[in-house]
């Protein structure tokens, strides 16, 4: 660091670049007066670090600020280097062997190197960029079909000729999602990429075929879930620098990828319901459950005072009232104004349900824990925005569930009806349309070994309702859904099967409708026709069961 002065200030040692020191006081760095002349703001904040962009006239950067959070980060400080220390170094190393990143500009340790206390660093700002997935999520749908292929093409090749060059550098990013991906775009739309967040970096000798291996999975956990095959096969012939496909490597990789991500979720699945930066407890006198961050306690407030009040009021819209649940739509008061949501109730219909609540988690309590783990999946459903019950004596009662309403939707089989009114011609379109679009939803649905015993259609939703633009098909009700290990082939044809009941004797539904479905769901373009009748049987025969049993019983098929 021979191009640094040192300077020292409240306590901790600055290694700065000449000609900085103005942005230091007498007790340290003028944080506080940036913060109040609103010339810095927080960009991420959490336990273990906090990030602000800071915008000087002289200067555009950003200042990351690492803590020691609990008792393990202090004792991994007094044996090894800061996490800044750390971060500069590996952003030096990184820039040296030719992979673009940032430049440091300063960085900032205790005085003494045996006191474990927070870290500094600040980096220059690498103008017109963004994060990868920012754009790819929010940008990119925003442009016109051609121009958004052009750049998937473009983004694809140059993701994958980075990625050669960081493995054949020796450097190996286990962070690496494209939240830690910078995107820079030129006139013409051709990309740019640097690689930030070095802490997680290590840099040695080109990487084995494993050691790559393991770094491609980690990247493909977030496209396999948001990217076109195609694309992804481009990435895979830019980085192997060949048209070879390859395809046992490939086959390998993307089974890692769906066994890395199922891991993964099973360790957040659970997330929703501990206090982060996503979501908080809520407590008031005998009501007690859990809500999305953006919904302060103060908000829900007035629901939480009263969780039956909704349900007595006049302008609400009343959706279902019967003897285990109610459901009720109205505007819910938010931070970011009015907000049109789905309440329901869940009653308590048997004296042992309090009690069963002890050994497993109640109805409204799953609804809420699965429709986050389906978003977390990439599966659509409306956003469960908080849930709470009433407690007696310690057993939780009544319970409550406060969803996000899917603007413009119709349950699937109302859908259906809907498009016969429709010219022939439209009519069919729009129905085959629909036939792909919930059968790939019900496929991906299990690939990511997720079952819900009751996919009937009334538990679909489509939107938008006139069939017009891009169908968009939401899964809810999910009281029923499970998360497992294994999903055998017995409980993906009983899904099958009770969705397969919600249309029986359908007169405008074909033969040739169903298999087109089942084509879907089997991915016959992938996996090839093999097998397919004894699919068809077995859904027919568990069809025809669920029917009789449902006519014996006296229930709707839904």
């Amino acid at each position: 660091m021979a191009e640094f002065i040192v300077l020292e200030r409240g306590g901790v040692r600055w290694q700065v670049r000449p000609g900085l020191q103005y942005l230091f006081g007498p007790d340290g760095l003028r944080l506080d007066e940036w913060l109040a002349a609103e010339q810095a703001h927080i960009v991420k904040h959490g336990p273990h670090r906090t990030v602000y962009h800071v915008v000087l006239p002289e200067l555009d950067f950003y200042l990351k600020h690492n803590r020691l959070a609990d008792c393990r980060a202090k004792l991994r400080e007094l044996v090894r280097p800061s996490k800044a220390r750390s971060e500069y170094e590996h952003a030096q190393a990184v820039a040296a062997r030719q992979v673009p990143t940032f430049e440091p500009l300063a960085l900032g340790e205790p005085c003494r190197a045996w006191v474990a206390r927070d870290s500094f660093l600040i980096t220059r700002t690498l103008p017109e960029t963004q994060p990868l997935h920012t754009f790819l999520e929010t940008l990119l749908p925003q442009w016109s079909p051609g121009r958004q292929a052009r750049l998937r093409q473009r983004l694809a090749t140059a993701l994958g000729r980075l990625l050669a060059r960081m493995h054949d550098a020796g450097i190996a990013h286990h962070d690496l999602h494209p939240g830690n991906l910078l995107l820079r775009l030129d006139a013409d739309d051709h990309p740019e990429l640097f690689l930030i967040d070095l802490h997680a970096v290590r840099i040695g000798a080109p990487l084995s075929w494993r050691a790559r291996r393991g770094n491609l999975i980690l990247l493909n956990r977030w496209f396999a879930l948001r990217a076109e095959r195609t694309d992804r096969l481009r990435f895979w012939r830019a980085y192997t620098g060949t048209k070879d496909q390859e395809p046992a490597k490939i086959t390998d990789l993307e089974r890692r990828t769906l066994a890395s991500n199922l891991r993964m979720w099973r360790k957040l699945d659970r997330r929703c319901l501990r206090n982060n930066r996503h979501f908080h407890c809520v407590h008031l006198g005998d009501v007690a459950g859990h809500a999305v961050a953006e919904f302060a306690t103060n908000v829900l407030a007035p629901l939480l005072a009263d969780p039956d009040a909704p349900f007595e009021q006049p302008n609400n819209i009343v959706l279902k009232r019967s003897a285990s649940s109610s459901v009720v739509e109205f505007d819910l008061p938010g931070p970011n104004g009015p907000r049109r949501v789905i309440y329901k109730r869940f009653a308590v219909t048997r004296w042992s349900d309090p009690w069963a609540a002890l050994f497993r988690s109640p109805p409204a309590l799953r609804s809420y824990i699965m429709g986050h783990c389906l978003l977390l999946r990439c599966l659509p459903t409306p956003r469960p925005l908080a849930v709470w019950h009433r407690y007696r004596h310690g057993l939780a009662r009544e319970g409550y569930l406060l969803t996000e309403k899917v603007a413009n939707a119709l349950e699937l089989r109302s859908f259906v009806e809907r498009l016969y009114s429709l010219p022939a011609a439209q009519c069919r379109t729009c129905l085959r349309r629909l036939i792909d679009q919930t059968a790939h939803l019900v496929a991906t649905l299990h690939q990511r070994r997720l079952s819900h015993r009751d996919l009937k259609a009334a538990n679909l939703l489509v939107s938008p309702a006139d069939g017009q633009g891009d169908l968009s098909v939401h899964v809810i009700d999910l009281v029923g859904v499970r998360r497992l290990r294994k999903l055998r082939r017995a409980r993906r044809v009983q899904n099958l099967a009770r969705l397969n009941a919600s249309f029986f004797n359908h007169p405008g539904l074909t033969r040739s409708d169903r298999l087109r479905f089942l084509r879907v769901y089997l991915r016959w373009g992938l996996r090839g026709r093999s097998g397919w009748k004894r699919w068809w049987r077995q859904i027919a025969e568990a069809t025809a069961h669920k029917v009789q049993r449902n006519l014996h019983k006296g229930r709707p098929l839904g």
